[in-house]
């Protein structure tokens, strides 16, 4: 037996080999072989069998003809047990354990679940010594799933993706792959290699891998498990009223109804100030491809539409008068397109905050390479996340600042940015925290009057403001009735504190009786023809 390993049993060792000072034949062909080889040079039969392989199963794959083992290997995808997918195939055959089990260590809780079969509850204690101790060169062999992320956004032929990576493989690092599929529209792609130990290598060792293109390099992740990243948006931008945008756990739900995949591993709203967009992980390809042939779909009788494996940005404290038309131009300049489909790049402006939000897929993903974007020959930086800002109010004399900010529910994440009369402006750099004390929104000073917390606006004071079509004529105005007195029980309502405009009221004035005479005009024609 090797040194450090236990002895194999008299009938493995009467069945499989016939060990010598330095060499050993081989039962099959009787080749003889030297000690350091693990498989005969001639037949390619293992030095030692798998212990849990019965006679009968061994005499199975031997019996296996040429075509079922091509068609086992030319196989793009995994086999699949009850929605999941084996990694480990064959061992899941000669053991008769159970369907794959998402295991979250722990000691590891904030990492992504890994797909790998649950050994441990599926196979008798002995089995599994075995397999650890003896059989490490069997389980070895057993062909495993490589997970591509981050393709390059530059190249959309997917064949041209495959050999690249095929390619550079083989010259690096002398890794030959079984087959490999990207999807160029999703970011990822898969790959199979011929055992566990090459798929080991590339997700634990080598784990990037830098290619070569004519424009620079760019850097590939290998990775164990998949995890694409995609955007549900909401269409709100024909909804006169306040909208009940559907929870998170409603979004996950109806995903999973309309794909018929596993569940993802993670959805929530991006930001409350977008709270119509959502992000959602995917772990299966059968979802993603669903989705892409689907995209869009209805959820509480909204519109709701699918940006597969996209990148999400933003741009913060926007000029006032930006609108999302010059936010278009100035991002298709960058990426040199002159048009980008709507389906491939999503624009959301909070006109409040004077915040954007980008969402970027398919010919749209070359964004993702750039920093900046031109506008009015201004550079605007974009961020991969939102400041989160938080306004505090009304602070008073008896207020301290340090007890505020070291208060429990900030738990050392605020930091103040700026102090205005009674407004106190924080930065907090934990978006749990921040999100939790919006919906809070009260802060209990211990033994002193209570602070409103709410998010907080570049232009929150509103005597800095005038009553303008983006405050109130064309964004805020059309969501109220046409009566006055609703507005005179909330003399705290932002319209009372506005600055008053002349010249911008008598234009709105001049527009509305336009548009009235219009529709008499129209309505009046359309009496006369009936």
């Amino acid at each position: 037996a090797r040194s450090g390993t236990p002895a194999a049993s008299p009938a493995r060792n009467e069945h499989r080999t016939e060990k010598k000072e330095d060499t050993w034949k081989c039962d099959e062909c009787s080749a003889t072989n030297l000690t350091s080889a693990k498989r005969c040079s001639c037949c390619g039969e293992p030095r030692f069998a798998a212990f849990s392989a019965s006679t009968a199963q061994i005499q199975r794959q031997e019996v296996l003809t040429t075509a079922d083992y091509n068609q086992n290997v030319s196989s793009m995808r995994p086999s699949r047990v009850d929605g999941y997918q084996s990694l480990y195939p064959r061992i899941h055959e000669s053991t008769k354990s159970k369907p794959l089990t998402l295991v979250n260590s722990s000691s590891t809780a904030n990492k992504p679940y890994s797909l790998r079969p649950n050994t441990k509850q599926t196979m008798p204690q002995t089995h599994i010594e075995n397999i650890e101790e003896h059989d490490e060169d069997h389980i070895s062999e057993q062909e495993a799933t490589v997970y591509i992320a981050d393709l390059l956004p530059s190249i959309q032929d997917d064949s041209q993706l495959h050999r690249l990576i095929e390619s550079r493989l083989e010259k690096v690092f002398q890794i030959k792959l079984i087959s490999i599929q990207c999807y160029s529209k999703l970011g990822a792609g898969l790959m199979r290699v011929r055992n566990t130990q090459i798929k080991n290598r590339l997700v634990e060792d080598i784990k990037v891998m830098l290619l070569d293109l004519p424009e620079g390099t760019h850097c590939i992740s290998f990775s164990e498990i998949l995890e694409v990243v995609s955007y549900i948006v909401i269409d709100t931008t024909k909804e006169k009223n306040d909208v009940n945008l559907p929870t998170a756990q409603e979004i996950r739900k109806r995903w999973i109804e309309l794909y018929r995949g596993d569940e993802p591993l993670s959805c929530d709203q991006i930001s409350v100030q977008f709270p119509n967009i959502y992000r959602i992980v995917s772990t299966s390809f059968d979802d993603l491809l669903a989705a892409m042939s689907t995209p869009d779909f209805l959820i509480s009788k909204l519109l709701a539409h699918v940006y597969i494996g996209a990148d999400c940005s933003y741009f913060e404290d926007l000029p006032k008068s930006t609108t999302k038309e010059e936010l278009e131009t100035a991002i298709s300049n960058s990426i040199r397109m002159k048009t980008v489909s709507s389906l491939s790049l999503h624009i959301e402006l909070n006109k409040q905050t004077n915040n954007a939000c980008i969402i970027a897929t398919d010919e749209a993903r070359l964004w993702t390479t750039k920093s900046f974007v031109y506008i009015n020959d201004r550079p605007i930086s974009k961020k991969a996340s939102l400041t989160c800002r938080l306004l505090v109010h009304p602070v008073l004399g008896i207020h301290n600042d340090d007890e505020i900010i070291n208060h429990t529910i900030f738990d050392g994440k605020a930091s103040i940015i700026e102090r205005s009369n009674e407004n106190l402006v924080l930065e907090i750099t934990d978006k749990k925290i921040y999100d939790n004390c919006l919906s809070v929104g009260v802060l209990s000073p211990k033994g002193k009057p209570r602070l409103k917390m709410e998010i907080y606006m570049a232009f929150t004071n509103p005597e800095n403001r005038e009553i303008d079509t983006e405050t109130w004529y064309h964004v805020e105005m059309v969501r109220y009735k046409q009566d006055i007195m609703q507005f005179t029980a909330d003399i705290d309502h932002p319209i009372f504190h506005y600055r008053w405009n002349a010249a911008i009221w008598l234009q709105e004035f001049q527009n509305a009786q336009s548009k009235n005479r219009s529709t008499k005009a129209n309505a009046k024609a359309q009496s006369s023809l009936s």
